[in-house]
């Protein structure tokens, strides 16, 4: 589309190239930083140590590849060996598993995924549509029979594996290579053992199969998607072939119906759980422990009212054990801590359960007797709690993460019934912990593993020991930064926000530069974090010759109840006032900063903040890139868009005023649109409807076509796409008057 376009996409595209070749910076940075995925490509992902903690798994491609491989470390000898790679041929996956990967985030190959029997002895690694078994420790391997498997889950003795192909449940011993299939019509829009979009897209559920813990049941998902909306997305470079069609569930619209069915490993009748689950449709998290009560943690569509259920094994009966509420919405978890244990968390007796939830407008660790009633909080108010990450039932003790300056995150041991607490990691930065899934009277809470994002800009896997001292880092691959980006935390505004300040390379004193903001603005995103390490991309966009910016405003994370429940029924105006009074306070302490030359720039909401804000402040922006854009929320899906605006029906004055629609007659000042044709989660019709809406008022536009989806994998476009934004902010910036003296 270039009627209305200030230049094709070709020529927009070509001239980036050219600007880019000419700037300052301009040696690579950016296809440094694609090729090597902001140099995270080699570093150790997925670590965990085995329940005796002598050995610790983990993942690993090369530098400049994605294909990962599956290591093992062993601790006494601290050699490194390989226990699987991916086969040499392309990976072939199916429409479903590409859908399911892209849910995940997932965009690398080859050994995707393993997990451990309880024991410790069997892994199961994942490739593609294809799994392996491997014997610890020799490491012996042996492929698992049959193809075409997803979403595979190993029991707990590590002799079978459930997986799910063509829709139906499967379950594979491993010992003989029996394939058993132990459901039966499954079809398109009826599956069995997977989750629906809405768990694995907004709920953080990526589970549709679990097993009981002797290994004799399944307990698996059906969901039925034949009422939702259909969606089809085609491939414009081969227009002969049919679009894929998608179920997707627009905001008001129906979702997916859900329901629990448990099963015989060998196969035979399904027991139904007899949740409500019309007045709880979302299935928030199942746990099935080996002490204490099958659960389930279920909500409301409104997402105002959360409960956690026990479930009877034997007849699907399920009780309701506690209920939380919230007249804006119920948080499931903490924005910032998904990775911990899966809460509620039962105690190896039976006798209760650690449950967390916001008390007093913070997050809460507490303890509650097997029935649901409180027993007493575990973590105050000086501990911000983000996630629980191991429960020592023997020493009385847990370990948790936790956010003490709302800038990183740090690891405790915190007395069960004490509440004291004993710092295990706490050096400045990002830190994500795994211990041993069943660590329990075997010896893995000897030592756990540690990815930290320092705040120095280094990152590293570490193994600690139990007292947090550090006994070895994990080998990484991974190129190191040509720099570490200079960034300065700070403050700003009337409301104290959080925010970063990223100077050039050669920045002088005295000299007045360009300003981007780099924005996301929306709920459950944090952009501040005292990791230089994050802003890698941004410093190369600064290195062009801007000062780059990013601040967290009302309705983003880690700062309380209110804070983030500020946007309710409006996602727009106070963060975009925040932003704008933000910038302007920055612009205002450092003279650098020229801010009659303010550009703007996100992805995703950050693409939407970045539409709304230069059709709607061009009092301080005077350029947009928008990539990505939500443009009608009405057009997103149910589980995200009405947890903060409700129903279209309900609600149509929160969806228009938070609609790029309503505002876009007015664009004054350029904006460039980039999205990707087949994306499966940002509808390309967003930025069609846009593009309609600046024809029809007569305003002009620029417009990147990408192909691919959300996630941009593929790291030659992702560099163009770099250097295309980096080109148009320069152009429309730098050459809007001269620099002030």
């Amino acid at each position: 589309m270039t009627g209305f376009s200030r230049r094709p996409a070709a020529l927009l595209l070509a001239a980036g190239l050219s600007a880019a070749s000419s700037a300052q910076a301009a040696e690579g940075c950016f296809e440094q930083l694609a090729a090597t995925r902001n140099d995270t490509l080699g570093q150790p992902i997925h670590a965990r140590p085995t329940p005796d903690g002598r050995s610790v798994l983990f993942l690993r491609s090369g530098p400049r590849d994605t294909h990962l491989r599956l290591f093992r470390v062993d601790m006494a000898t601290r050699t490194e060996t390989e226990l699987a790679r991916p086969a040499d041929a392309p990976e072939q996956l199916s429409i479903e598993e590409k859908a399911r990967r892209e849910r995940a985030r997932m965009t690398l190959t080859g050994i995707t995924d393993f997990s451990l029997s309880r024991d410790g002895g069997t892994v199961l690694a994942t490739q593609a549509d294809r799994l392996v078994r491997i014997l610890l420790p020799g490491g012996q391997n042996s492929p698992v029979p049959g193809t075409g498997w997803i979403a595979p889950r190993l029991s707990p003795d590590g002799g079978f594996v459930a997986a799910v192909r063509n829709n139906d449940l499967h379950v594979v011993d491993l010992s003989s290579g029996q394939d058993r299939q132990i459901t039966s019509g499954g079809t398109d829009t009826l599956t069995r053992g997977l989750p629906e979009f809405a768990a694995s897209e907004e709920l953080d559920r990526e589970d549709g199969t679990w097993w009981s813990p002797d290994g004799g049941t399944l307990l698996y998902e059906e969901a039925d998607t034949s009422g939702v909306e259909r969606h089809y997305i085609g491939d414009p470079e081969h227009p002969s072939v049919a679009p894929v069609e998608f179920r997707y569930p627009r905001a008001g619209t129906a979702n997916a119906r859900v329901r629990l069915g448990l099963v015989s490993r060998a196969g035979g009748a399904t027991r139904w759980v007899d949740w409500d689950s019309a007045a709880f449709p979302y299935l928030v998290r199942v746990v099935w422990p080996q002490h204490g009560q099958l659960s389930l943690v279920v909500l409301n569509r409104a997402q105002t009212e959360e409960r956690v259920l026990a479930v009877d094994p034997a007849t699907g009966h399920a009780t309701t054990l506690l209920a939380e509420t919230d007249p804006a919405w119920v948080n499931s978890t903490t924005e910032l801590g998904r990775n911990g244990l899966a809460l509620p968390h039962w105690l190896p007796d039976g006798t209760g359960f650690l449950w967390a939830a916001e008390r007093d407008g913070a997050w809460r660790l507490e303890l509650r007797h097997a029935d649901g009633t409180p027993d007493h909080a575990v973590t105050g108010p000086k501990m911000p709690f983000l996630s629980l990450e191991d429960v020592d039932a023997d020493a009385g003790t847990v370990t948790l993460k936790a956010n003490p300056d709302r800038l990183g995150s740090a690891l405790y041991r915190v007395s069960l019934t004490t509440g004291a607490v004993v710092p295990v990691a706490v050096e400045p930065g990002l830190h994500e912990a795994a211990f041993a899934e069943d660590a329990h009277a075997k010896g893995g809470r000897t030592i756990f593993t540690d990815a930290v994002a320092g705040a120095d800009g280094s990152a590293a896997t570490l193994v600690r020991d139990a007292a947090g001292h550090i006994l070895a880092t994990l080998p990484s691959h991974a190129e190191t930064p040509a720099s570490i980006p200079r960034v300065e935390f700070t403050r700003a505004g009337a409301h104290a926000l959080d925010a970063l300040v990223i100077r050039p390379a050669g920045f002088r004193t005295g000299q007045h530069y360009p300003v981007v903001l780099s924005v996301y603005g929306g709920p459950g995103f944090k952009m501040v974090f005292r990791t230089p390490r994050l802003y890698l991309e941004d410093q190369c966009m600064a290195d062009r010759g801007f000062v780059v910016v990013s601040l967290d405003g009302r309705g983003t994370p880690g700062r309380g109840h209110d804070w983030e429940r500020a946007t309710k029924d409006n996602l727009i105006d106070l963060p975009l006032t925040d932003q704008v009074d933000g910038v302007r306070a920055l612009g205002k302490r450092y003279p650098e900063m020229d801010l009659s030359r303010v550009g703007v720039t996100g992805w995703s909401f950050g693409g939407y903040f970045t539409a709304m804000a230069t059709i709607r402040r061009p009092d301080l922006f005077k350029a947009g890139v928008a990539g990505a854009p939500v443009v009608d929320f009405a057009d997103y899906d149910t589980a995200y868009t009405e947890r903060y605006l409700g129903t279209p029906q309900d609600d149509p004055a929160g969806y228009r005023a938070s609609n790029v629609l309503t505002y876009a007659p007015s664009l004054s000042l350029p904006l460039l649109l980039m999205h990707g044709l087949t994306d499966d989660n940002v509808y390309f019709e967003n930025t069609v409807k846009l593009t309609q809406a600046l024809i029809a008022a007569g305003r002009p536009y620029d417009l990147l076509l990408l192909p691919g989806t959300h996630l941009l994998p593929d790291p030659l476009l992702r560099a163009r796409v770099s250097e295309a934004r980096a080109a148009f902010l320069m152009e429309k910036l730098k050459n809007n008057g001269p620099a002030r003296p």
